[in-house]
């Protein structure tokens, strides 16, 4: 006895994606199923609020681990991401996550790859066209963005560079998955320096730290401000931070929603004191909020954090917590509770993440770049 088709839908995305990889297995009619765009959409759409992190060892030399987690758990057990993937990763930097995908870089994001976790399967991003200036692709200076574009459903990786010896200005390239190409934006913001580590992806939007940059030698006035890079728009847009105490000596951006819908700022201040501020939604009349500040003293449970992820209730957030340890911070009693997962290395970092069937070729057309003629071919499943 074969259960009716909707039944079938709605037993198959309730399930995780390990699963799900295995289910093809049973028939032709479930592979096809699971395999299809609308599936694959709708098992996304049923699971964004589920919680699971990426992690990686400390020094940027570790392995990566995967973990599901929720905000009633007080502990949880990582799984380390086997090859393909872990030869791929070795020596990788993250550079940002959306629905399943995440944005790998090497060689000071030279070489830039795509890759689902959950499926265990990757994508090379082709090199930039030539035509870019030399600077571009060894500036130290680079910053890099992934993204989805919900608007065009496609998924985007922005890179920007200071290209002051050879273009004299700031210049920004796009690549698109869908078309498998790079082109050029040129509404990029003049006098900008951006702030490395800073690249965020939130509602439909990537966001960096910048820094105006003395337009002379006589000018000491540099002004704080968030880059935004509308990747539906493919346009650029800036937007003021919160109002700051005092001079700031760190200060970074952090997406903490697995729907990739919440942005939130840190920054920490030489009285040793540290600001938690979430971003509003867009046309709030108060386009920020404080969620928490922390004393760090050497009396408290740590002394630096970032914010990694809100419950679904939007009661707690979980932070990490000097590179070693993930905390629950209640954000109504400002109570603490340890969380704790097993099978990571002692220091480590983390990203949110949703696990996901996204594909990476989705279309015969786009192929995995290769150094010999392309293949034409799809893969076998295993």
């Amino acid at each position: 006895m074969s259960l009716p088709c909707e039944m079938l839908d709605e037993i198959l995305i309730r399930l995780p994606v390990k699963d799900l990889l295995r289910a093809r297995c049973v028939s032709k009619g479930w592979c096809s199923l699971i395999d299809s765009t609308p599936f694959v959409k709708r098992h996304l759409s049923a699971n964004a609020g589920a919680g699971s992190l990426l992690i990686r060892g400390s020094a940027g030399i570790g392995n990566f681990y995967l973990a599901s987690f929720n905000a009633a758990q007080d502990e949880a057990t990582a799984l380390e991401i086997n090859d393909p993937l872990k030869t791929l990763l070795v020596g990788a930097r993250i550079q940002g996550a959306a629905n399943g995908l995440v944005c790998v870089s090497k060689n000071n994001i030279n070489q830039l790859f795509l890759i689902n976790p959950a499926t265990n399967k990757s994508r090379m991003i082709p090199s930039a066209p030539q035509e870019f200036p030399r600077s571009f692709y060894y500036n130290e200076s680079s910053v890099c963005g992934f993204g989805y574009d919900h608007i065009n459903d496609d998924y985007k990786v922005v890179k920007i560079a200071d290209c002051f010896i050879q273009f004299r200005g700031i210049m920004a390239i796009v690549y698109s998955l869908k078309t498998n190409s790079w082109k050029q934006i040129h509404n990029v913001p003049s006098n900008t320096r951006f702030t490395r580590d800073s690249g965020a992806f939130a509602d439909g939007a990537l966001y960096w730290l910048g820094i105006n940059k003395p337009v002379d030698i006589n000018d000491t006035c540099c002004k704080d401000f968030l880059v935004v890079f509308d990747l539906g728009l493919d346009q650029f847009k800036e937007i003021l931070i919160p109002a700051m105490k005092g001079p700031v000596i760190s200060f970074s951006t952090r997406c903490v929603d697995s729907d990739g819908r919440s942005l939130c700022i840190i920054d920490s201040y030489p009285d040793c004191h540290t600001d938690l501020w979430l971003m509003n939604n867009s046309g709030a009349e108060i386009p920020w909020s404080k969620l928490l500040s922390v004393e760090n003293h050497r009396t408290q449970p740590f002394r630096f954090f970032r914010p990694v992820y809100f419950s679904r209730s939007g009661e707690s957030v979980l932070l990490e917590v000097d590179n070693s340890k993930l905390v629950w911070y209640d954000l109504g009693k400002k109570a603490v509770k340890n969380f704790l997962i097993r099978g990571i290395p002692n220091k480590f970092s983390s990203h949110v993440y949703t696990e996901s069937l996204v594909k990476l070729t989705e279309d015969k057309l786009l192929q995995k770049p290769s150094q010999d003629k392309p293949e034409i071919k799809q893969q076998k499943r295993r």
